[in-house]
């Protein structure tokens, strides 16, 4: 019987004009998105390794005569020296292509721009301060490369480049938008025909289940076409790429690089995560707004609700939990940053995403179980 059932949400599904257009946008965001990618002007190592070694001519001109006849001036006055050599030999390196002598200079560098971060940067004007996140991330790729004797200039418009930044790009409120506006009809049609549905005689959950199960294949199906649609568009327009070239992952307060292919991987397990997540919590909310409209209002203000507690200065570490729907952000970092929450990454974020979906689960149950005990006829003594 909860295969009959199942078949039965399945046309209903199939008739369902408002999934099949989110469908087709999900399946042509990916090789349409590539003429706005393709338009973006990113910097070059050759044009970066300019900047920096610009930078220091500011450097030496601000630097105190008085800091410089001192001890620690002298030290860190041949700290900008040996650091604006070693960057303008990158340059050298880049032009002959000497990529091992290239990754092993940009080591030194980041040494050097350690070790003035450990004296207070003294001499060097704040703006011109490289992060310490950043030198973190270029120590990471720079491994990495030199580990696995790959290029260091791919080329960001091939497939394995694009693909991670389409995601990303889609990730996020984008990607919440779309699930919900697919899952909010879940209930609409058991709302207003009783007396169709319950002569299916199967449990509440497996209902819930059955129906959870086939939008989240027709969401995901769709969403790994235009993945595949995407990637084969970009490879005949420009190349496939090396998809063992570096991205970088926020993990135990710290950068690590690892390949595309494993970024990839990641980010459609935990798009995945949400995706079962938000189905549910649409159908707790339905069950409990009776309106569809009411329940996508409600979980969009529930994404938002921990950037608007920290923009009015209530910082509630627990509420943190929600943004790891915004995975792109999670995975780069960035939301660590934000918040100030080292415990934003992609690993607490797996374990949260599968813990809320239980949850969601639980409550689900519960109500169930609850609603079906106050319903049941109570027996006379």
């Amino acid at each position: 019987m909860f295969w009959k059932y199942v078949l039965f949400e399945l046309k209903l599904l199939l008739s369902n004009r408002k999934n099949w257009l989110l469908c087709i946008v999900i399946l042509l965001f990916f090789p349409l998105y590539f003429s706005v990618y393709s338009q973006t002007e990113l910097e070059t190592l050759r044009d970066k390794k300019i900047k920096e070694s610009e930078a220091f001519e500011t450097i030496f001109y601000q630097f105190s005569e008085a800091l410089r006849e001192t001890p620690e001036g002298k030290e860190i006055y041949n700290n900008f020296t040996e650091q604006v050599s070693l960057i303008n030999m990158q340059r050298f390196y880049l032009r002959r292509g000497e990529d091992v002598h290239y990754i092993d200079n940009g080591l030194r560098v980041n040494e050097l721009r350690l070790q003035m971060h450990e004296r207070g940067n003294k001499g060097i004007p704040s703006y011109l301060v490289v992060p310490k996140e950043e030198i973190f991330k270029e120590d990471a790729l720079l491994r990495y490369n030199k580990e696995h004797h790959l290029p260091l200039q791919p080329d960001p418009f091939v497939a394995s480049n694009y693909l991670p930044a389409a995601l990303n790009t889609i990730s996020g409120l984008i990607f919440c938008i779309i699930v919900l506006v697919a899952g909010s009809g879940m209930l609409a049609h058991e709302q207003q025909n009783q007396s169709v549905v319950t002569g299916f005689p199967i449990s509440f959950m497996k209902k819930v289940n059955g129906k959870v199960s086939i939008h989240f294949v027709q969401i995901f199906l769709f969403f790994i076409l235009g993945i595949l649609l995407g990637g084969i568009y970009v490879a005949q327009k420009t190349d496939v790429g090396n998809f063992d070239s570096p991205m970088l992952l926020f993990q135990n307060e710290e950068f690590v690089a690892v390949s595309t292919g494993t970024y990839l991987a990641y980010m459609l397990i935990a798009l995945a995560l949400i995706t079962l997540l938000l189905l549910y919590g649409t159908v707790l909310l339905n069950l409990l707004t009776k309106n569809m409209y009411a329940t996508i209002l409600i979980l969009l203000i529930v994404f938002f609700l921990p950037d608007l507690l920290v923009t009015v200065g209530i910082k509630m570490t627990w509420l943190h939990s929600i943004k790891y729907i915004d995975i792109g952000a999670i995975l780069s970092g960035q939301l660590a940053a934000e918040f100030g929450n080292s415990k934003l990454d992609y690993k607490h974020g797996f374990v949260w995403l599968i813990a809320l979906n239980l949850i969601v689960l639980v409550v689900l149950y519960g109500k169930n179980k609850l609603s079906y005990i106050r319903k049941a006829p109570v027996k006379l003594m």
